[in-house]
């Protein structure tokens, strides 16, 4: 995309309103916090697929839709991001003390979007990442609906295994013939590890993983040379 240009794709196809319109920029709601949101399978993904769209479940504070819309800025890929949050936070946020207070409520409601549209404003992605505030089931049904079809889908959401099996295969039918699916938390969430594996399976397409990611290629002929190096320990299912 050229710099200053405005898309006209998947936003226009869903007729959403463009939040940055009206949006006011404050910088004390920047917040680059994410996890293994610059993880060397992105820049694979990116120059493999050459996404005109992209689709990300799960988007948190965003610095993973910011990283991908990056590189392909970077690459000179004319593609968007189309980026699928409630920004409500997950069963984390409720289950584990003091984590609630990482969704900033106010009057006893989240506040994380607004978080979300600092750091993509700050990053100067406006035109290139489309939020779409909805929950994952609805979005999925909506977009298969209208016919929509992405080069890449990040699924970054649940990290239970029922929840992250149903985004994998709801989200499938929207990946293009060609298309990649990468997952995050793959081999750090026990959850996550088996819905990735047993979905594979399912679909009868092989599994490229590695620390906190997996690259399942939907096309039967794409595969990816891996290259295994040590790395040091982690904590199983540490957010």
């Amino acid at each position: 995309m050229r710099d200053g240009a405005v898309h006209t794709g998947i936003r226009a196809k869903l007729a959403l309103e463009n939040p940055f319109d009206t949006y006011v920029h404050d910088p004390a709601r920047v917040d680059k916090q994410g996890w293994n949101s610059r993880h060397g399978f992105f820049e694979t993904v990116i120059a493999a697929a050459q996404p005109k769209l992209v689709i990300e479940l799960g988007v948190w504070k965003g610095m993973s839709a910011i990283h991908m819309a990056g590189l392909m800025q970077a690459q000179g890929i004319d593609g968007e991001v189309l980026a699928i949050d409630t920004f409500l936070g997950s069963s984390a946020h409720l289950s584990t003390p003091g984590r609630r207070a990482e969704l900033l409520p106010k009057d006893g409601y989240p506040t994380l979007y607004q978080t979300f549209l600092a750091n993509v404003h700050d990053a100067g992605m406006q035109d290139r990442i489309v939020p779409l505030p909805m929950d994952g089931n609805s979005a999925a049904y909506a977009l298969a609906r209208l016919g929509v079809k992405a080069d890449l889908i990040h699924i970054d959401a649940s990290h239970e295994y029922e929840s992250c099996l149903a985004d994998l295969r709801n989200y499938w039918p929207l990946l293009a013939d060609d298309g990649i699916l990468l997952a995050d938390d793959y081999g750090t969430w026990p959850g996550v590890t088996r819905a990735v594996c047993q979905f594979c399976a399912e679909v009868d397409r092989p599994l490229f993983g590695t620390m906190a990611k997996a690259i399942v290629p939907k096309g039967p002929n794409q595969g990816f040379v891996m290259r295994a190096v040590k790395e040091k320990s982690y904590r199983r299912g540490a957010a």
